[in-house]
């Protein structure tokens, strides 16, 4: 093989060479999937998806009543073989009762949640859609929400214009510790 002096100037292999086409590799994907759900008949609040196990209508006549527990709690059902513990979410976390803000004509709304290997039924008025954003973006501030709510908060984030709920915090709550 004949070498010019030209040829001289090839660049070893053993270097990265440039991309021909210019391009740069994408930068990691940060998000996570919200669930946006509505309490108090206005706020909107977010869920992270992966502690939701499924969302679903629960007709009224399949929620048994459970005595002497606090008023959040609507009783239980059973889900997947297993016993479900209902939680008026607005109930909890300050707001009123669901069933003294309207007449329940249509059937309750459940998030199943999952912490810690502990389920959770959240009954909500009303849920939306799925947001995706980066976890970053989630502030959190004195002063943020009312002090009920503050123990099940993680944050607000501006550009979702949404509240984050813990759900851990949620299901360790000790309203339900003696069950």
């Amino acid at each position: 093989m004949l070498l010019l002096e030209q040829d001289s100037e090839i660049e070893p292999l053993s270097q990265p060479r440039p991309d021909p086409l210019g391009l740069t590799p994408l930068p990691e994907d940060n998000r996570q999937q919200f669930l946006r759900f509505t309490l108090s008949q206005n706020d909107e609040f977010l869920f992270p998806l992966n502690q939701i196990l499924e969302v679903m209508q629960l007709p009224l006549e399949d929620i048994f009543p459970v005595p002497d527990m606090t008023s959040c709690i609507l009783g239980v059902c059973s889900w997947q073989g297993e016993t479900l513990w209902l939680v008026d979410l607005n109930h909890l976390v300050g707001y009123s009762p669901l069933c003294q803000q309207s007449q329940l004509i249509a059937p309750p709304i459940v998030i199943v949640a999952q912490s810690e290997g502990r389920l959770l039924g959240l009954v909500v008025e009303q849920v939306g859609e799925v947001d995706l954003f980066d976890e970053a973006t989630i502030q959190m501030e004195p002063g943020l929400c009312a002090k009920a709510l503050e123990p099940f908060v993680t944050g607000y984030c501006p550009q979702q214009k949404g509240t984050v709920l813990n759900i851990s915090a949620i299901v360790k709550s000790p309203t339900w510790q003696s069950r």
